[in-house]
Parts: structure tokens; C-alpha cells; sequence
């Protein structure tokens, strides 16, 4: 199978939607299928551009996948109207690699992932050009994000046109998908047949990532010397909300 992913986030950011991405993508291309990214580049958490990676668009080979990968803006304060710029532009430097690839590669899948939504549409595009199946997989519902961390007003035009814009984006796809079963009802407040909605979650695989049975090597490399840790993994930002877990404790 020949898959086009488009995606704001890529190795080698070590963080956030970047890790679900790149793995995806090299256990495809080490499955035997064709992969192609378009990606932005690597950016994230510094807010700026990675030494080398700064420019015009750059393709390489990385783990069996094709990236290439597409200039953008980067605010070094990303507020909530730097950051649609910078969603923004990534969309417009990805639209030319994105439908050269739709008619030079053929795929037989496009898929997108969120952050970034406003660039869905031009994987959309992508496919209806080539006839492939488009698939979308929410990792966030960013305009639900923007108003929980205060960057846009819930009552405000921002949050009603987002909501507009967003239930319309994600209503087009021939598959969406999301982490858990609460993101999976969400999806189906946004108009999308329960028959084109998939459950694909991406965190551990409790058969295969077990406790030790002795001692674990961390309690002395992080000097814990209480019998019990609760761990926190994921992305540490204003909308994780990580205060709660110092608080708690």
C-alpha cells in the first residue's frame, strides 16, 4: 500500500505529536508499505527552527520513509493569533508538495493528523485529486484547547467560527479516528457516521510494557526512595494542566 502522510510535527522532535507520527510512519515503511511525509520543519518544544533545518523545502530518506519537508512561521512567543499564522502557513507550504505527491506517487491512503487541522484540508484535497481514501486522527480538539488555556474566548467569534470550521474539516473525511472512547463520542457530535469512526489509541500496550520484577536501575539514577511513584507521561504544557499532579501530591 502507498501512504501519504501529512504532518505538522516529525522526527526529530522527541515530544508531543511528533513520537505517534514517526513511529507510525517507520513501522509502516518497515511492514512493507510505500511512505511518503510532508512535514514542517522541526520546531518543537524551542519554538525555533532546528540548526540545519532552516530554508526552503528539503526532502531526504529517513528509516525507509520519504520527508520532505516545508518552511514556516515560528513565533518565539506563539501567542493565540501567531499561532494561526503558523498553522496557516504550514498549510500553504504544504499544498504543492502535498498535490505534486497525489499525482506523481498515486496513494492508496492520505492520512493527517491533529494539531494541525487547518492543514486537513489540504490532505483532503490530496486525495479527492488521486481517488485514495483520506483518513483523519485527532490527537487534540484544537479549538477546544485554545479556549481551555484561555488563548481564545469561548464566547467569543474566534470559538464560534473554529467550531464551524472545524466540525466542517472533519466531517469530510472518509475515516476519522481518535485516542479513546470519550474523543470517539466527541467525534460523532461532529456529524461523522459512527461507521467511519475508529477508536486508534497510542499509548502502551500493557502485554508488552510490564512493571520489572526486580529492582528498577531509576530509584537510584533519580534517587526515589518513597515505595511508590506515580509516573506522568506525555507532553508537559498550559493545556496538560500539570500543576494538578504537584498539587496532589
Amino acid at each position: 500500500m502507498r501512504v501519504l502522510f501529512l504532518g505538522l510535527n516529525y522526527a526529530p522532535e522527541e515530544i508531543g505529536i511528533a513520537v505517534y507520527t514517526t513511529g507510525l510512519c517507520e513501522e509502516l515503511a518497515a511492514r512493507g508499505h510505500e511512505v511518503r511525509v510532508v512535514a514542517a520543519a522541526p520546531y518543537y518544544p524551542q519554538w525555533e527552527v532546528f540548526p540545519s533545518y532552516g530554508g526552503w523545502w528539503k526532502q531526504t530518506s529517513e528509516a525507509g520513509v520519504s520527508v520532505t519537508r516545508c518552511p514556516l512561521f515560528v513565533p518565539k512567543n506563539p501567542t493565540g493569533g501567531k499561532r494561526l499564522v503558523h498553522h496557516v502557513t504550514f498549510a500553504l507550504s504544504a499544498l504543492a508538495p502535498m498535490l505534486k505527491a497525489a499525482i506523481s506517487f498515486k496513494p492508496d491512503l492520505v492520512m493527517t493528523a491533529a494539531p494541525s487541522l487547518i492543514g486537513a484540508p489540504v490532505a483532503w484535497l490530496a486525495a479527492k485529486m488521486c481517488g485514495a481514501r483520506s483518513r483523519l486522527h485527532i490527537q487534540d480538539f484544537e479549538v477546544e484547547a485554545a479556549i481551555a488555556t484561555g488563548l481564545i474566548a469561548e464566547d467569543g467569534l474566534a470559538a464560534r467560527v473554529g467550531r464551524l470550521v472545524e466540525r466542517g474539516i472533519i466531517s469530510r473525511f472518509d475515516q476519522v479516528s481518535s485516542i479513546s472512547p470519550e474523543m470517539c463520542r466527541k467525534l460523532a457530535a461532529f456529524d461523522v457516521p459512527e461507521d467511519r469512526i475508529y477508536e486508534f489509541r497510542n499509548w502502551a500496550e500493557t502485554d508488552r510494557v510490564m512493571p520489572l520484577t526486580g529492582p528498577s536501575s531509576y530509584r537510584a539514577a533519580w534517587n526515589i526512595r518513597t515505595p511508590h511513584v506515580a509516573p506522568y507521561s506525555g507532553n508537559i504544557a498550559n493545556k496538560q494542566g500539570i500543576e494538578i499532579v504537584v498539587e496532589a501530591a
